[in-house]
């Protein structure tokens, strides 16, 4: 390419000004003997021109400084609207398996984690500590968990040690691996869902799991031993499915240690045993009672008693009024603690 054919650079702001007013001046003002009249009229000529060209010049100026300063600006806003996202991203996310697999994968994890965190909420003693991942634990605060009661697992959180219960999602099992079940939370206390869907509560190993498993398989032979003796008291009236889980030490102790009480104040009527979690291990028990009360007198002194217990034997209590009777619920909340019976504490 010659030099004649080759693209000349474009000329600045200030170099087309600067060329534009020496051209002016060589015509208008610089001009062969000019007289008196007008030079005069020439140097107004001149004074209006370098007024207009000085104004020209400060706004071209102050177009650029704008122009710049939005160009260094929007970097800056993008910043701050990645920060924002990197910050509220973590409440809404879900985990990315779940999302890859479409609205119906979606639909079944959601479902299976707000049963999880209803059944939580609803039979876990306030003041246990639940370990569970972020999105577990919005979604229980949201049910009226108390947050100081909430330890999130995550990757820059340590073991769930310290905790009582353990929610076992697909984030907190792809963080904890295996040490889950053989470390941490060996007993599972209700199930919901399956698959990667599935949610698991865990009770919490106090010690090794060694020593907790143990310490499960003496309470169940204790739980035996008392429900066998509870089976042949004739103070109490029960139905046969009642009676087959007090043989085979499926009650929770706190309630065998409760109708044993009962049995020295007044007859009792078993209407129900029930409320382990679903899909719970076979060793954990019955927490629910269900009582008939034949009348307003039988219904005080029962209340007061139950009213007057201290924790652990503490319970939760509700009536439900039928025709024939009151149907008093005695609840104990999750998880069932071991080792009441053989600590002394007898029905």
């Amino acid at each position: 390419m010659s030099r004649e054919s080759r693209p000349q650079p474009v000329p600045s702001w200030p170099t087309v000004v600067a060329t534009t007013l020496r051209l002016w001046l060589q015509r208008h003002v610089i001009s062969p003997r000019p007289n008196r009249r007008q030079s005069a009229a020439n140097y107004r000529t001149l004074g209006l021109a370098v007024l207009a060209v000085v104004v020209l010049g400060a706004v071209i100026v102050v177009l650029s400084v704008v122009r710049t300063g939005h160009t260094a600006a929007a970097p800056q806003a993008n910043r701050r609207h990645a920060r924002a996202a990197v910050v509220s991203a973590p409440a809404r996310s879900v985990p990315a398996s779940l999302a890859a697999g479409g609205p119906a994968t979606l639909a079944t994890a959601t479902a299976s984690r707000q049963q999880a965190a209803a059944w939580v909420a609803a039979q876990v003693s306030r003041g246990v500590i639940v370990a569970c991942d972020p999105l577990m634990c919005t979604e229980l605060q949201q049910r009226g968990f108390p947050a100081a009661d909430l330890s999130p697992v995550s990757t820059s959180s340590g073991d769930p040690l310290g905790s009582g219960v353990v929610v076992s999602t697909t984030a907190v099992r792809s963080q904890l691996g295996p040490r889950l079940d053989t470390v941490y939370a060996p007993v599972v206390i209700a199930s919901f869902g399956t698959g990667a869907d599935l949610v698991q509560i865990r009770a919490t190993a106090a010690g090794s799991a060694a020593a907790y498993r143990a310490a499960i398989l003496a309470d169940v032979r204790a739980r035996k031993r008392a429900g066998t003796e509870l089976t042949g008291n004739k103070r109490i009236t029960m139905p046969a499915r009642a009676r087959s889980a007090l043989a085979a030490g499926r009650v929770d102790s706190r309630l065998l240690i409760t109708l044993g009480a009962l049995t020295h104040r007044f007859p009792v009527r078993i209407v129900s045993i029930s409320d382990a979690g679903p899909g719970a291990a076979a060793s954990v028990p019955l927490r629910q009672l269900t009582l008939a009360a034949p009348g307003a007198a039988y219904l005080g002194q029962l209340l007061s008693f139950l009213h007057a217990q201290r924790p652990p034997l503490l319970p939760l209590v509700s009536l439900r009024h039928s025709r024939r009777a009151t149907e008093v619920q005695i609840k104990f909340t999750a998880p069932s603690p071991t080792g009441l019976l053989s600590a002394g504490a007898s029905p």
